[in-house]
């Protein structure tokens, strides 16, 4: 639980956090009412289509009671904006709804700070939100373009094309692993880990947008890669066949198939067709992130997975949104 004081109205509580999030770079042209108002007003700009999304990051559940309150927010507002990449939309605003059981200024204070981190690295502003108590909870919505017609969705993988990742799976996983480590010895909101692939999730914005026109459906890895792919299987109305001694891992270490599926990588799954190859490779060298070729897409409805030795695998369901709960 937060301790701390209870004394600051809402209209305080946002003046003195959350009203100057990012307001150097609000764009009148589209976005003409902000925070301070009842409701933001936005203008898409001419020939773009807007995305938008939205992610709830619960305490107990979606991050650790025991992370520090600037990782808290940075990662909440990354994980909601890694939708909007896989889509291939450049991100321009977000909101917040943020839930407190109690006030406490030290943690507001490194809280704004994650906020202003993620804020500033992106450049886009906070343009509005809501205060309410209650156990720890913070949603974000966020907003970008793309250009119109071109958004990239998971439907779109046809037989015959090739299924690509960005990065490694596993880092984040292996973080949170560490983290859990450190629980029983570190005082509630003061870990902050060398590793940032959990607590500080990079999304791969660069890779995205260069991907519009050249991916045929693309998502985020949040579910776990397997279970994601399944996803776009469902929505595709194709099969897909997965080599697993082709997908990269974290530090090159050697994944149970359960590993693969735990989610919280953020990285980007998409298909392409196998023409756009050189293409893929060029964006991999331009943007200096790994992007491997890891299946291709097949008839039919089920996800293959096949091992090194060349066997078929079972592989069980990834992260799942009513049952998940991180051990702390």
């Amino acid at each position: 639980m937060i301790k701390g004081v209870e004394t600051l109205s809402e209209h305080q509580l946002i003046k003195e956090y959350f009203s100057d999030i990012g307001s150097g770079f609000l764009d009148k042209r589209n976005i003409s009412v902000s925070v301070g108002d009842d409701a933001a007003v936005l203008v898409s700009p001419t020939g773009k289509d807007t995305v938008i999304s939205v992610d709830t990051s619960i305490e107990g559940v979606h991050f650790l009671k025991s992370m520090h309150a600037s990782d808290v927010a940075y990662r909440a507002v990354s994980i909601a904006l890694s939708d909007l990449a896989a889509c291939g939309a450049l991100p321009a605003w977000f909101t917040l709804a943020l839930s407190l059981n109690q006030l406490d200024t030290k943690w507001l204070s490194d809280f704004k700070i994650g906020l202003e981190d993620i804020s500033n690295e992106l450049k886009i502003p906070l343009i509005g939100g809501d205060t309410t108590k209650g156990n720890i909870s913070i949603t974000v919505q966020v907003g970008g373009y793309v250009d119109r017609g071109n958004a990239l969705t998971r439907s779109g993988a046809k037989v015959g094309d090739s299924i690509y990742v960005t990065g490694c799976i596993g880092e984040a996983s292996s973080e949170l692993d560490n983290l859990r480590e450190e629980v029983s010895e570190t005082p509630p909101y003061e870990i902050s880990s060398n590793s940032n692939r959990y607590t500080r999730p990079k999304i791969r914005y660069g890779v995205a947008t260069k991907l519009v026109g050249i991916a045929s459906s693309a998502i985020d890895i949040s579910d776990g890669l397997f279970q994601d792919l399944k996803h776009i299987s469902k929505s595709s109305k194709v099969g897909a066949k997965v080599f697993l001694d082709k997908v990269p891992t974290f530090l090159n270490t050697e994944l149970s198939l359960k590993d693969f599926n735990r989610g919280d990588d953020y990285e980007i799954l998409f298909t392409s067709s196998q023409l756009n190859k050189d293409k893929i490779i060029n964006i991999s060298k331009d943007e200096d992130i790994l992007i491997s070729e890891i299946g291709v897409i097949e008839k039919g409805k089920e996800v293959e997975i096949i091992s090194s030795e060349g066997k078929s695998l079972n592989v069980s369901s990834g992260y799942r949104h009513f049952e998940g709960r991180l051990e702390l």
